[in-house]
């Protein structure tokens, strides 16, 4: 890593300080993707390496003190929501809340498990479905963070074009 690197990580992590925490998330989980740790014994989860704090279970009301991942339980469910209310507005949580569940936080081993879930691809995906995509350099690398869960019924035929 040479000098300038240096100094701009510095620089920016100076920076990420002054901005605002969602922010700052946001734009780490479009850049690199969500990253994503469980321990399935203590129900933690961390993201980009931060533990996902429990308060944000509390703000919306949850009786749950520990996540949980692997099913489409309401135990689930307020995982999926705490997750993307960590780096989303809550009207934008809340849009995506029913397909991430589905396509990412059931999908979820019901165990320890480190992941990279490709979250713009995936995004970019369900808003194609509405007739709107984002643009990014990133969109088509995603895959290069783990991608995003494909469930068999989108996966390709592998029929003989």
């Amino acid at each position: 890593m040479g000098l300038l690197d240096r100094v701009l990580d510095v620089v920016t992590v100076g920076l990420d300080k002054i901005i605002d925490d969602k922010a700052v998330n946001h734009r780490r989980v479009i850049e690199q993707g969500l990253e994503i740790k469980g321990n399935w014994q203590t129900g933690e989860i961390f993201l980009l390496g931060n533990p996902l704090s429990s308060e944000v279970l509390e703000k919306t009301g949850s009786e749950y003190e520990t996540f949980s991942w692997g099913d489409t339980s309401e135990k689930s469910r307020m995982t999926a929501l705490t997750i993307l209310l960590w780096f989303l507005e809550e009207r934008e949580a809340y849009d995506y809340l029913d397909a991430f569940l589905r396509d990412f936080v059931a999908r979820l081993p019901r165990q320890d498990f480190e992941q990279n879930f490709g979250y713009e691809f995936w995004r970019n995906d369900i808003l194609s479905n509405r007739g709107r995509k984002l643009t990014s350099d990133k969109y088509h690398q995603a895959d290069l963070h783990g991608g995003y869960y494909l469930g068999d019924d989108d996966a390709d035929d592998g029929g003989d074009d």
